[in-house]
């Protein structure tokens, strides 16, 4: 009786109505992004398998992230062996019941540096690699480009690789073949980008995301404001030079991942030239972990820039507002527009779903909407307005429909886990047992008349 009632009401008025949202300044974890922690060979010992206990200690410090390394010394001359790659597996395996994914990078050498391994090899040990890259794309972030020189970051390689334009553009293209279209291999230079695809332009929107190999490489900063060239991570000490360069990563950014570390603290790793930085190159991932980190990331608390660097690493997004009716008949459609701002320093670089979702008030039947809209466009710093339509079953129950909107991961084994679920940095919308971001407000299913009308492809369906 109270639900007829209300319908008589909402039906003489069922035009849309805008509300707005409270922003979040919380720390709160979301997924491929933020600072990470670094696991890496112990000296040049054999690397041991990831522990679950480890990785769930990680998560409950806020991280999503570990970057893993892979010694391959013992490979040198011959193929890397079963067990070894049984346990990139395991990695895998662990990192998902862990909840977090993986940055990984294959290096022949650690502490103290030391040989690296031949192009013919390197190609053969990626072919190896290759089925365990594709059957765990899902629990890797992304993959550093790794193999080549000290600590396989493309340096003093033994064998005359780092100095190779056509070597290191095989070794890429090889490992970016490794890898499904969905992720992306960071290089440690920026200049070996331009060389190895003859392109010295920026990715243009059109060909962002579009899964060529140019749209898939991004780049890792390995010594991040440790002297105005980044220890060589830039090509000169020359100011205008310098700049030039950033002003090329500034652009490409928008489209590719930036990670990294700091290799030893200097007079450019205060808070102010810190978040010039990591805001002008969109960085998304950074190590916390390693003794010259620790140093630096304990100057940033003391000069309080740490909360923000903790919120705006990567992209951070917030509802601002939304728009749309309280009452929809059944066979009819339901139009929203959605406000939301990315408050982050980057955008998200891996794909990601959009769903709307009515859930019954009385009975918590779920209706889904996947939305023709990617998330990785929602470009930082920018306000994103999306336009929804969904037509409503005339089979849906009549009944209050709570809304809220959902940005799981969309590999398989991901998707129905809350913890790879995006949170929104507003206050009273997440629920951490579904992933979902409540709007706040409900929607009323009427039963059908005679004016349904929806004839669109797009329908809400049942879970």
């Amino acid at each position: 009786m109270l639900l007829t009632s209300c319908v008589s009401t909402l039906a003489r008025n069922d035009s849309k109505k805008t509300i707005s949202y409270e922003s979040s300044l919380e720390d709160f974890t979301n997924p491929e992004r933020g600072f990470f922690i670094a696991i890496d060979p112990v000296r040049n010992q054999d690397t041991s398998p990831l522990e679950l206990s480890e990785l769930r200690k990680i998560g409950s410090k806020n991280i999503t992230l570990v970057r893993r390394i892979y010694l391959l010394s013992k490979f040198r001359n011959g193929i890397i062996s079963q067990s070894f790659l049984e346990m990139i597996s395991q990695d895998c395996e662990t990192a998902r019941k862990a909840g977090i994914k993986l940055i990984i990078r294959f290096s022949y050498n650690w502490v103290g540096g030391g040989d690296d391994a031949p192009r013919d090899t390197i190609l053969s040990h990626i072919e190896q690699l290759t089925p365990i890259l594709k059957a765990n794309y899902d629990a890797i972030a992304y993959i550093e480009a790794g193999f080549i020189g000290y600590w396989g970051e493309w340096n003093r390689s033994s064998n005359g690789l780092d100095k190779n334009n056509e070597d290191r553009k095989a070794i890429l293209f090889k490992l970016l073949s490794a890898l499904p279209k969905e992720r992306m291999v960071a290089i440690r230079y920026p200049r070996h980008k331009p060389e190895a695809f003859n392109n010295s332009k920026n990715l243009e929107d059109r060909e962002a995301f579009n899964g060529s190999d140019r749209s898939r490489t991004g780049f890792h900063n390995d010594c991040f404001l440790a002297s105005i060239d980044d220890k060589g991570t830039y090509r000169s000490t020359i100011p205008i030079i310098v700049d030039a360069q950033k002003k090329y990563l500034n652009i490409e950014n928008l489209y590719v991942v930036q990670g990294g570390e700091t290799c030893q603290p200097s007079e450019y790793d205060d808070c102010p030239n810190t978040l010039k930085e990591l805001s002008r190159m969109r960085w998304s991932a950074l190590n916390m972990d390693n003794p010259d980190a620790r140093e630096i990331v304990k100057k940033w608390q003391t000069q309080g820039c740490l909360p923000e660097i903790k919120r705006k690493l990567g992209y951070r997004l917030r509802l601002a507002k939304t728009a749309m009716p309280d009452l929809v008949k059944a066979g009819n459609k339901l139009t929203m527009k959605l406000e939301i701002i990315n408050d982050g320093w980057a955008g998200l670089y891996n794909p990601r779903t959009l769903e709307v979702i009515l859930r019954n008030r009385q009975n918590r039947l779920e209706y889904y909407l996947p939305v023709k809209e990617d998330p990785r466009r929602w470009m930082p710093g920018t306000t994103q307005i999306v336009n929804i339509e969904g037509g409503i079953p005339k089979t849906m129950p009549p009944g209050v429909y709570e809304v809220l909107l959902n940005l799981p991961d969309p590999a398989p084994r991901l998707y129905n886990r809350p913890e790879y679920s995006i949170r929104f940095a507003n206050k009273n919308v997440w629920s951490a047992t579904t992933g979902y971001n409540s709007l706040l407000r409900n929607v009323i299913i009427a039963g059908s008349g005679e004016s349904s009308n929806y004839s669109g492809e797009l329908f809400f369906r049942v879970r």
